[in-house]
């Protein structure tokens, strides 16, 4: 549907960058509502990102451990990253590189399994979210960014649960990974 054809669309009549950084930028913008009163909209603007949800031979999931600062606590996520500015648009060379750095795998059996938008109301990140399987090492590993500092564990069903459980796993990529997981378990 064409913006200009919704009900609900909001003219933007102003906007302006308030915050320019090299994850996010956030905009103010003025817009006016459908019913013709304006108002005003603060925007995260992200490149977006993708995750994997990696399985093992065995019947694990791979999750990487590592300390979040907006959350202050540690937490364990399935491998993810940022899309780079100048990286294009192969979101399965960004998911290889991914794995690559944090898990010292690859796989040739990447396969897109859903891609959302993390928080619609405020921000434009979308996250595309990738399955693995037939994971192997990589030949040469690539170094973790330099501000990031992880552990990889590998977890069955019941113990991914039970991380949900007690609030270490608590990002909604690695919950929606779980609740995959747990439906193809189900068929």
């Amino acid at each position: 549907m064409n913006k200009e054809d919704s009900r609900y669309y909001e003219e933007v009549v102003a906007q302006k960058r308030v915050f320019g950084g090299k994850i996010i930028n956030v905009d103010v913008e003025q817009v006016v509502l459908p019913n013709g009163i304006p108002a005003i909209r603060e925007i995260v603007k992200h490149h977006g990102a993708v995750a994997i949800i990696p399985y093992t031979n065995d019947g694990k999931m791979i999750f990487v451990r590592q300390w979040r600062a907006p959350l202050d606590q540690e937490t364990l996520e399935i491998p993810a990253g940022k899309i780079d500015p100048d990286e294009g648009s192969d979101l399965e060379e960004v998911a290889l590189r991914e794995m690559n750095e944090e898990l010292g795998l690859t796989t040739d059996h990447l396969e897109k399994v859903t891609a959302f938008f993390a928080s619609p109301g405020y921000s434009n990140e979308k996250l595309t979210i990738f399955k693995a399987d037939d994971l192997k090492e990589v030949e040469f590993k690539r170094p973790l960014d330099q501000d990031e500092f992880l552990n990889v564990e590998k977890l069955t069903l019941e113990e991914a649960k039970e991380q949900v459980k007690a609030g270490v796993i608590c990002d909604s990529k690695s919950i929606y990974a779980i609740t995959y997981w747990e439906l193809l378990n189900a068929k």
